[in-house]
């Protein structure tokens, strides 16, 4: 008899004789005392299944005689008919098939489908034991089924260089190496035989849940000292301390996973962040900005639409009006998330350095964008306005036009990388250097403020100003409150609108009359984004954001480009000067 025959069969023998580990026990190195142990002396674990009629402990795995060819002296069937739904991914690099040697023997348990006491060749060791029943917590369920497209891959190639963001497998420590050369296998994460650190995994992650997942994955940010999701950031202990403790499982299952692919806690996406974590705490409550307010993105409108490119591993930019969506997962990366810089444009943000405009923050870090032309995507946005021009810029952008309600402008466009253009007449500096010294700033912005961020005047998770707007700014005509705290965040009202003041505007006089005297909004006369040029805008016509809201202004508003004049319909007797 071959030694390893010897082996088993002498377990098995001894197995006869310990009905001392009746019950469950702590994690243990010795298969006696884990859920492995079918036989009388066993019964631990989550389902506590074991035999009233067979004592032996390793038969139920192992025969010495008349073994299955498919592992070393197998003994129960492992069934080749039986046709598993693979785990799949855009990302996956590596090919899907069905699953091979050490995890289809696993799974000759673990899919549920054949009873625990049933050998190859129909003998049952105990026509009571069950197939391994389904857990009511999914995260502790190990009946996994045929369907294993919500459990992490496996039987797939592991080789150097496949994945950059995979560890070269030949770096993992030994107890992880593959069963299967050049594959891997369930036992590249459990060892069947030893469950000293629970759950028969092979590294001890009871200081870190994640322990595994990092020894094969190195996600792009995950390393760097502001990841929150990595190390819960500092600003809320107790949570920070829980966050860090569970890493990558904060958002992934490795089994059982409700949102597949990408194996997440949740199956609709936005609930890993908003459900899971982001409510309830001050600063990070993005779920009450997304429901508590009139205005936001709506990301609970979406599920499963996000879906990365192959090759890049990233999604492709949206090219038409049907595609547009919006996630979380389009504006953050949570794998490189983190808190440096943040808030945008803040001089003393929560973790040094601060960013200026248009540079992002470490919350946007590591997110596609889409170039100020509208037309070329960004592999890693580096400008806080390539993320929103995914959505609000390029070919696409004129056919998403949003809610109602908003101006309709004499030069039109809903193409922002139109219409923060360099070449348009005026602008807002988002994209671009401001145009002038800025005279009608406040003081504190006239030398500093080159650019402005989108955030500067909207609020993305939510706002209950239209248009998303941080601050109340109205554009209906008659105005029912004449205040403009958001143009006055940066303008100087005394410099636009008193004319007595000392410098004031040359159009003091005409702020005065209509925005004072005639309740005109702001955004009747002045297009707060910028005058495209590509809709036949010029510096005659369009100069100082003007682009007259037709709706009070008139269909077509004319021009006078020698005396900067304009006919509208709101006046009786025209033309008029500005």
């Amino acid at each position: 008899m071959r030694r390893s025959a010897l082996i088993v069969a002498g377990l098995a023998v001894f197995a006869g004789s310990t009905a001392a580990f009746a019950q469950s026990s702590p994690p243990s190195r010795s298969l006696l005392a884990t859920p492995h142990n079918l036989a009388i002396s066993g019964g631990g674990g989550e389902h506590d299944i074991h035999s009233t009629e067979e004592s032996r402990v390793c038969i139920f795995c192992h025969t010495p005689h008349h073994a299955q060819a498919i592992a070393p002296l197998w003994s129960r069937d492992a069934d080749v008919l039986t046709i598993y739904i693979p785990y799949s991914s855009p990302t996956l690099k590596a090919g899907t098939q069905q699953p091979q040697g050490a995890s289809r023997v696993c799974l000759s348990c673990h899919d549920g489908t054949i009873a625990l006491g049933l050998l190859a060749g129909g003998v049952n060791l105990d026509p009571a034991l069950p197939a391994i029943p389904q857990h009511s917590d999914p995260a502790r369920n190990a009946s996994l089924g045929t369907d294993l497209s919500d459990d992490h891959p496996i039987s797939i190639a592991f080789l150097p260089g496949m994945n950059p963001e995979l560890n070269d497998p030949s770096t993992l420590p030994e107890a992880m190496k593959q069963a299967e050369a050049d594959y891997l296998e369930c036992t590249a994460c459990h060892d069947p035989h030893n469950n000293q650190y629970g759950n028969f995994l092979v590294l001890d992650s009871s200081g870190q849940e994640d322990a595994l997942c990092t020894t094969c994955h190195k996600k792009y940010g995950w390393e760097l000292a502001d990841s929150v999701h990595r190390t819960g950031g500092s600003r809320f202990p107790g949570v920070g301390a829980e966050v860090a403790q569970r890493g990558c499982r904060n958002c992934h299952r490795p089994h059982s996973a409700a949102g597949s692919p990408y194996l997440l806690e949740a199956a609709e996406e936005e609930a890993n962040c908003l459900t899971a974590c982001h409510q309830g705490f001050p600063f990070s409550d993005v779920a009450s900005q997304f429901s508590a307010t009139a205005y936001h993105h709506p990301v609970e409108n979406y599920l499963g639409v996000h879906r990365a490119n192959p090759t890049t591993g990233m999604e492709d930019v949206p090219v038409a009006a049907a595609e547009k969506h919006v996630e979380c997962v389009d504006c953050h990366n949570p794998h490189q998330a983190g808190w440096q810089g943040s808030p945008l444009g803040s001089s003393t943000p929560s973790l040094p350095p601060a960013t200026t405009a248009p540079q992002v923050s470490g919350a946007l870090r590591g997110v596609r964008g889409v170039d100020k032309t509208g037309t070329q995507p960004v592999s890693e946005a580096s400008a806080e306005y390539e993320i929103c021009f995914k959505c609000h810029a390029g070919p696409s952008a004129d056919q998403f036009i949003g809610f109602a309600g908003r101006p309709v402008r004499q030069f039109e466009s809903f193409d922002q990388s139109q219409r923060f253009y360099i070449g348009n007449p005026s602008y807002h500096p988002v994209t671009e250097d401001r145009i002038g010294n800025g005279a009608s700033l406040l003081s504190s912005y006239q030398v500093g403020t080159i650019r402005v961020y989108c955030v500067d005047c909207h609020s993305p998770h939510g706002s209950n100003e239209p248009h998303f707007l941080l601050l109340a700014n109205q554009d209906a005509y008659p105005a029912a409150v004449p205040d403009y705290p958001l143009c006055f965040k940066c303008h100087d009202q005394q410099y636009l609108w008193d004319p007595l003041t000392i410098p004031s505007s040359s159009a003091a006089d005409l702020h005065k009359t209509h925005v004072k005297g005639k309740d005109i909004p702001c955004s009747v006369c002045h297009d707060p984004h910028g005058v495209p040029a590509s809709r036949g805008a010029t510096a005659a016509n369009a100069g100082h954001l003007i682009n007259f809201d037709t709706r009070y202004a008139g269909a077509t508003p004319s021009y006078d480009a020698f005396g900067r004049t304009c006919t509208v319909a709101c006046h009786t007797n025209n033309p008029r000067t500005y």
